[in-house]
């Protein structure tokens, strides 16, 4: 007893360190009020919290500034200060570009990650591969790598210029009657279009100077900002919180019906802060270590802990999404990053309902496995798996066909894949010498085949759904469109292996090495269409990127199953080689 509670204790500082950075930064103060001011951006209102963040994200490749002294700076600070210190930014490193061939373009230092905006708007290249990019946009192939990191760095630049400028940063909404108002150069205001720092007028005006006054004096004395404006800010201001709710208070008036509510800018806020799905895999990969080992010693208190560790963490899993469906107003599956997030969710839920029934210890193992290697994937890949709250394309604003179609068809992967993490887990045991006839072999086959045959349901249901969502948004019911075509791959995929183990041509080994290799259909109509193919009518799930990773996943798991499947078949011909030889022999 004295050594559990030891290793429980382990494990949970183990998970205060890891989560130590996100309550450290929970805790930041100085610039804290910035935070909660409301700003429209990409077609909703989000906190500048969100703003900056996103926006630091995608020009420098994080969400913390590592400042030439070494210390780390939040990014309300970093953006805001584009706005007030101009030059300065102009002549810092803060646009990241990692592409080689890109740098080779631009004849960059290729040991160089982090180049200043001045030196790349002053490269004379940069025009030309920019005229290359539109150029082969003309065309509407899929962009390559290449072009993927051009695009890039125009909006890394494009999105520096407009924050310097004012441009990017819309914190006032239209006054009712839009349409009879104008900008300082005379523009009309778009209705349902929120007014630019740069065209602010009158009180407006004047409340955010007086922001920008507050947070001079906010900045931390040692940074380089701060000692920049010194010279600046020698007149008394008052703390910036007072001035950015002054602020509020008059952008509120001028058109409370588009202001958002208080309490709403706050729950984003708190989601960026907690981030409940880092939590998750965290307490996933607790689990899953305690049920190994629960599984290995029979040890029932370990089990039980393993179980608590799952639960809080799909506890605070099911959080999450709940923050983003009532930020956004949906379920959150409209693009990669959230799909991978579900499709993980199911795959603990369906875990749990085999473990609670059969109580096994492995099969909510592989769930809780599955579950880090998705949520880890979101965590590390920011610039693949967007994971910013945007509007739905047209096409999926019917929330009930988003529901019922996309929903559904989702979660049939989410099956497939704890059938992929158990045919992984039997691999292991095949290659340590367990026959396929062994107990916990046989075990293992009868949850996969439980779970491909409810993936196959839930695939051929999300079909036929599709079908009828694809008549009623486009017209027709079934058009050959590359994701629907691998959809219906996969689902043929799995049903041979069903039929094939139905009929006796997939025994256990079989079924082990089948429910990995099929995975990579799932892999190619998930994953492929949108990041590889990038064609079809699907267009509003295609991405970038990480082609090279899952590629690299795929083909050494692929060894690794045909690796234990080839010792197996090794083993299983000895017996009767050595049988033949003695005969001869006698």
């Amino acid at each position: 007893m004295k050594k559990l509670k030891l290793v429980l204790g382990l494990l949970l500082s183990a998970f205060v360190v890891a989560s130590a950075p996100a309550l450290a930064q929970a805790e930041e103060k100085g610039t804290e009020a910035l935070r909660f001011l409301p700003v429209q951006d990409a077609g909703r209102i989000k906190p500048f919290d969100t703003l900056a963040r996103e926006t630091l994200q995608l020009v420098y490749g994080s969400q913390t500034y590592k400042s030439p002294k070494g210390d780390r700076r939040p990014a309300i600070e970093i953006v805001m200060t584009w706005m007030l210190l101009p030059q300065y930014w102009d002549g810092q490193k803060i646009v990241e570009i990692t592409h080689k061939g890109l740098k080779d373009s631009l004849k960059l230092p290729d040991t160089e990650k982090y180049f200043t905006p001045q030196d790349l708007l002053a490269n004379q290249r940069l025009s030309l591969i920019i005229q290359e990019l539109n150029s082969f946009r003309a065309t509407k192939q899929k962009l390559t790598p290449y072009f993927q990191a051009v695009q890039r760095l125009e909006s890394q630049l494009g999105m520096f210029q407009a924050i310097k400028l004012g441009q990017a940063m819309r914190v006032v909404p239209p006054l009712p009657n839009a349409t009879a108002a104008k900008t300082e150069d005379g523009r009309p205001v778009e209705p349902e279009k929120w007014i630019t720092v740069a065209d602010l007028q009158g009180e407006a005006q004047d409340k955010f100077k007086t922001i920008i006054k507050s947070l001079i004096q906010a900045l931390p004395s040692n940074s380089a900002e701060a000692q920049a404006q010194q010279a600046q800010s020698s007149e008394p201001t008052i703390p910036l919180s007072q001035a950015v709710e002054e602020f509020k208070s008059v952008a509120r008036a001028q058109n409370p019906a588009l202001y958002p509510a208080e309490r709403d800018i706050k729950i984003e806020v708190h989601e960026r802060e907690l981030h409940p799905f880092k939590i998750s895999w965290i307490l996933y990969l607790l689990g899953a270590i305690l049920l190994a080992w629960a599984w290995q010693l029979d040890h029932k208190q370990l089990y039980r802990a393993g179980w608590t560790f799952a639960i809080v963490g799909f506890i605070m899993h099911t959080y999450g999404f709940g923050l983003r469906m009532y930020l956004t107003g949906r379920p959150p599956v409209s693009n990669m990053y959230e799909s991978v997030v579900w499709v993980s969710w199911g795959a603990l839920v369906f875990s749990m309902f085999f473990e609670a029934t059969h109580r096994k210890k492995f099969v909510l193992m592989a769930g809780s496995l599955v579950g880090v290697l998705c949520l880890i994937v979101a965590d590390l890949a920011p610039t693949i798996l967007d994971r910013s709250l945007q509007p739905l394309e047209p096409v999926l604003r019917s929330n009930m066909w988003l529901t019922v179609h996309v929903l559904t068809i989702t979660i049939s992967y989410s099956a497939f894949f704890l059938a992929w993490a158990l045919g992984n887990i039997g691999a292991g045991f095949l290659l340590k010498g367990d026959k396929p006839t062994s107990e916990r072999i046989r075990v293992i086959v009868q949850s996969i085949y439980r779970a491909v045959q409810i993936g196959v349901v839930l695939l051929a249901a999300g079909i036929i759904l599709g079908g009828i969502w694809a008549d009623y948004s486009w017209g027709r019911f079934w058009g050959w469109d590359p994701k629907e075509t691998w959809a219906l791959i996969a689902l043929l995929g799995y049903l041979a292996i069903l039929h094939g183990r139905l009929v006796g041509w997939v025994q256990n080994a079989g079924m082990l090495v089948n429910s990995v290799i099929a995975f990579n259909l799932v892999i190619m109509a998930w994953y492929g269409v949108n990041f590889v193919l990038g064609a079809g009518l699907h267009s509003y799930g295609f991405g970038a990127g990480g082609v090279q990773y899952v590629a690299a996943f795929v083909i050494l798991n692929l060894i690794y199953v045909g690796y234990a499947y080839y010792v197996h078949r090794a083993r299983k011909d000895v017996p009767t080689s050595t049988k033949q030889s003695d005969n001869m022999s006698a």
